[in-house]
């Protein structure tokens, strides 16, 4: 749902510059990746990440930054995702996306406390249809989440610290499709097109651990919290064959899940470093998309419901470097997610399936300066799928009768730029 910022900071306006249009991920709509270093170790960053990052990868490891940082990040994100069903093919018409972030850390004097600033989008979507057989499915859908938050880590020992975060999350949304109200061999014979577009805040938080038993070994544990959004007051409007009408919509709130992260990073040598990540998604909190309408739309249509019913998800990420040379390191990853979306409410609007990612890239650092860059292939699994998701939410839609064939795959490039001071 779209909308603009009503009020705020500075720091929630670079935000918005930043963090633009995002694009949909396997995880639902979860986007991992919010540096280029992150990227190119395909996000294996819970225990070894040793920048300002560390607030949103884990705020406890703020502790392991060397030096007070500023880390800007922008990505660009292609997602190419099509339906065919029955002969018939549509694709994503809005397959260039952009994003980004910011990272800032403050040692404080006294030595053992930590503070950080993060600005970045790790949930978002956004898919766009021209109509053709998969408009009572889906039109436009959009996703826009701003996190603001602050955090501190405390090493009151070299093995161990902890951190944590409060996240400000400044969202947007925006839904649109057809409905069909009456059906005919082949078509729709009175059809509506529905829009709904609001935006919310909400609050989360997240928190990790860190522990060194040895220098060269790291265990790390991070846990970022629910965020419900609420949209509450959604412009609505219905136009078509009956005419347009115009309403609030009351949405059931959408839910941003927790994100559980448990890593193993070891520094196998002075050159060669290498992280483990095991990460648990807890999507089965996203019921359903159910909005209820302060009047009824015609012909008496007063509520809106779109069955969801996700599953919790696992991935596994691994990412290692090689530090060629005191100014260049080069890295790569891979990583292997599950998908939320069951086959009985996979549709065109949220992409998803199981996916494996490749990912590469390398840094470069100077005196005081450091630039990242990082590129990552998403392989989607085709998925197959016999259900009524393309027949609408109203009356059924019959010009979508057979098997429908989702395909996707995305590319991923980021590039980031940081300051030591």
């Amino acid at each position: 749902m779209t909308g603009e910022i009503r009020s705020g900071s500075a720091i929630v306006l670079l935000g918005v510059l930043l963090c633009g249009t995002p694009g949909a991920f396997a995880g639902g709509y979860l986007l991992p990746h919010q540096t280029a270093r992150g990227v190119a170790l395909s996000s294996a960053l819970t225990a070894g990440v040793d920048d300002a990052s560390a607030v949103y990868y884990n705020p406890a490891a703020l502790s392991e930054v060397k030096e007070n940082q500023l880390l800007l990040t922008g990505s660009y994100i292609n997602v190419i995702s099509s339906v065919e069903n029955s002969g018939h093919k549509t694709s994503n018409h809005h397959p260039h996306n952009v994003t980004g972030s910011f990272f800032g850390n403050y040692r404080l004097p006294a030595g053992d406390i930590t503070l950080g600033l993060g600005v970045y989008t790790p949930f978002g979507l956004v898919t766009s249809y021209s109509g053709g057989f998969t408009r009572f499915a889906a039109r436009d859908t959009q996703l826009k989440t701003l996190y603001v938050t602050p955090a501190l880590a405390w090493n009151p020992s070299k093995f161990f610290s902890v951190g944590a975060g409060v996240s400000f999350v400044h969202s947007s949304a925006l839904l649109s499709r057809s409905l069909c109200f009456a059906s005919v061999p082949g078509g729709c014979g009175a059809e509506e097109k529905l829009r709904i577009a609001d935006t919310a805040n909400a609050y989360s938080y997240n928190a990790g651990i860190l522990i060194k038993p040895v220098e060269t070994v790291k265990f790390g544990f991070s846990y970022r919290g629910r965020a419900d959004l609420h949209f509450d007051n959604a412009d609505t409007k219905v136009n078509g064959v009956f005419g347009t009408a115009h309403a609030k919509a009351n949405v059931r709130p959408i839910p941003l899940p927790p994100v559980i992260d448990a890593g193993l990073f070891w520094q196998i040598d002075p050159l060669w470093g290498a992280e483990f990540v095991y990460e648990f998604q807890q999507w089965s909190e996203f019921n359903a998309t159910r909005a209820s309408f302060s009047q009824p739309l015609p012909p008496g249509f007063s509520t809106f419901t779109l069955p969801r019913n996700w599953k919790n998800t696992n991935a596994v990420r691994f990412g290692g470097f090689y530090r060629a040379l005191p100014e260049w390191e080069f890295r790569g990853g891979f990583a292997f997610s599950e998908s939320p979306i069951p086959n009985r409410t996979l549709n065109p609007s949220i992409p998803g399936a199981d996916t494996l990612t490749l990912n590469a890239g390398f840094g470069y650092k100077w005196e005081k300066a450091f630039m990242d860059f990082g590129y990552q292939a998403v392989f989607y699994k085709t998925r197959k799928v016999r259900n009524s998701e393309l027949e609408g939410a109203a009356a059924p839609f019959l010009g979508a009768p057979g098997k429908d064939k989702h395909a996707t795959f995305n590319n991923f490039v980021s590039l980031s730029l940081g300051y030591r001071f």
